[in-house]
């Protein structure tokens, strides 16, 4: 994945993307030191497709939702 993270859009410091394993699987959030997130997302892998395209598709959503400001247009 190449789309880099914006800054944070509260305190400007450099976001970074989060994982954490649990037994029922897995969630990729985008945090700050200043405590701004995303929400998590969480790979399907109970899908039939390949686990680390989903997990890529995670990573992609996690990323767009950090990038995505209040005064980005709409389509």
């Amino acid at each position: 994945m190449s789309e880099e993270l914006k800054p944070c859009p509260f305190c400007g410091r450099e976001a970074k993307i989060k994982a954490v394993i649990k037994s029922y699987g897995f969630t990729i959030w985008c945090a700050c030191e200043c405590g701004a997130r995303t929400e998590g997302f969480c790979p399907d892998i109970n899908k039939d497709d390949d686990t680390m395209e989903n997990i890529e598709e995670c990573k992609k959503r996690t990323i767009e939702a950090w990038n995505k400001r209040a005064n980005d247009e709409t389509d």
